[in-house]
């Protein structure tokens, strides 16, 4: 039997092989734990979410959430927050996915790779099941409508998290990556 008759792989599936690209660049490897609560990545049948800050080609910032910490620290921002990120994401969501350009705005991967971005995967045990790329200046649009309630969530976040990152940089997740059917 060839391998395509064992594995017959579903198109509407939009499951692919995390690329190395979101592999933890200071660990050396796949992401293992949740970055908050510490616990085994492939124990969440809802998966995690794996967010990456570049300069250039320098990583930044990492880390991966488990769903229910992301949702976690997503029902922590205020209420000013969430009303305006759901605004500012249906004003400028675009409907695509993957590194190649922002989800955001019309930048292409081209345009920011020598500028700060992000990228972000959401996964499912080795499988990568959509991704996104976010231009810097989509990230500090983003950060502008924080309230200062919100703001401190995430600073302590940071602080807990990430010693040594400047107070200025914003490592927030604004939703996960929209999840392809």
């Amino acid at each position: 039997m060839s391998e395509e008759e064992t594995y017959p792989h579903d198109p509407n599936d939009p499951r692919e092989p995390m690329p190395k690209l979101l592999h933890s660049f200071y660990e050396g490897r796949a992401f293992v734990s949740c970055t908050r609560c510490g616990e085994s990545l492939s124990d969440f049948e809802d998966g995690y979410r794996i967010s990456k800050n570049f300069k250039g080609d320098e990583v930044i910032i990492e880390y991966a959430l488990c769903m229910p910490c992301l949702v976690a620290m997503l029902d922590e921002a205020s209420d000013e927050s969430k009303e305006s990120l759901a605004k500012f994401q249906e004003e400028r969501f675009r409907d695509v996915s993957g590194f190649d350009e922002c989800s955001l705005c019309d930048k292409n991967f081209s345009d920011v790779k020598d500028d700060e971005y992000g990228l972000v995967g959401v996964c499912h045990g080795d499988d990568m099941v959509d991704s996104a790329m976010i231009c810097f200046g989509c990230m500090e649009d983003m950060a502008a409508i924080m309230s200062e309630e919100t703001r401190k969530t995430w600073d302590k976040f940071r602080e807990e998290n990430f010693p040594g990152v400047p107070s200025d940089f914003e490592p927030m997740p604004t939703q996960p990556a929209p999840m392809t059917t």
